[in-house]
C-alpha cells in the first residue's frame, strides 16, 4: 500500500510540473496594445477590438464600461465634433482614458445645440455644449469615427514607441517637449510629450486624410 501510495503521490506531482512548465504565457501579439491595429481597408481600421466606422457607441459602451458623458464642440472655424468619454478603462496592461468622436452630419450636430442643458467656452476658443441625458442615450446606435487612447502610464519613451510603431512619416515639434508623430499609412497620431503622458489617435485612413491632410 505505501508503495502504491508513493507511485500515485509521483504521479501527481509529475503530472503538476508538466501542466506547469506547458503553460503558455500571455506574449504581446495576445494583449492588446496601441501599436496593434490592423487596417482592413480605406475606411476600416481596427485597435483595442474597436472597428471605426462600424462599432456603435453603444457596442462599445458594453465593452469597456459606463460613459462618463457626450459633449457637442463647435471649433473656431464653426465645425461640429460629437464626443463622448469612457473615462479610464483597463486594456491590456494599462488603464488609460478613451474618447471617440462619433459620424454624424453637419446639420445633425447643429440641432443638438437645442438639445443641451451647459454651455461652455474652452480655452481653445472652441464652444462645448453638454447634451440632455435623454440625447446622450439617443447617440448610442452612432458609429465610432475616432478614437483617442490616454495611458495612466507616462513611460514609453520615443526610442520604445518608434521600436513598435516604426518610423512616422513625419515628426512635428509642437513646443519644446511636445512631439506630434504621424502615420498616414496606418491611421494613427501620437503627441509625445517628454515631460507628460503620451496621447494616441486612431483614425480610418480615408478619415485621416480629410481630417489631418496628410
Amino acid at each position: 500500500m505505501k508503495l502504491a501510495f508513493k507511485i500515485i503521490l509521483i504521479a501527481i506531482v509529475l503530472a503538476f510540473i508538466l501542466f506547469y512548465f506547458t503553460l503558455e504565457e500571455p506574449t504581446e501579439q495576445t494583449v492588446q496594445m496601441p501599436w496593434h491595429v490592423t487596417v482592413h481597408d480605406d475606411n476600416h481600421s481596427e485597435v483595442f477590438g474597436v472597428m471605426l466606422n462600424q462599432m456603435t457607441l453603444e457596442q462599445a459602451r458594453e465593452k469597456f464600461g459606463q460613459l462618463e458623458g457626450i459633449a457637442l464642440f463647435q471649433n473656431k472655424q464653426g465645425r461640429f465634433n460629437l464626443e463622448a468619454y469612457f473615462g479610464k478603462v483597463s486594456i491590456g496592461p494599462f488603464t488609460a482614458r478613451l474618447i471617440v468622436t462619433l459620424n454624424a452630419s453637419q446639420i445633425e450636430l447643429s440641432g443638438l445645440q437645442e438639445h443641451s442643458i451647459k454651455r461652455v467656452k474652452t480655452d481653445d476658443g472652441s464652444t462645448r455644449w453638454t447634451l440632455t441625458a435623454q440625447k446622450q442615450v439617443e447617440q448610442g446606435l452612432r458609429s465610432i469615427k475616432t478614437l483617442t487612447y490616454i495611458p495612466s502610464y507616462g513611460g514609453m519613451d520615443a526610442e520604445y514607441l518608434e521600436q513598435r510603431f516604426g518610423q512616422p512619416a513625419t515628426k512635428q515639434a509642437i513646443d519644446e517637449t511636445t512631439e506630434l508623430w504621424s502615420y498616414p499609412h496606418r491611421g494613427v497620431r501620437i503627441m509625445l510629450d517628454s515631460d507628460g503622458k503620451e496621447m494616441f489617435e486612431y483614425t480610418s485612413l480615408s478619415d485621416f486624410t480629410a481630417l489631418y491632410g496628410e
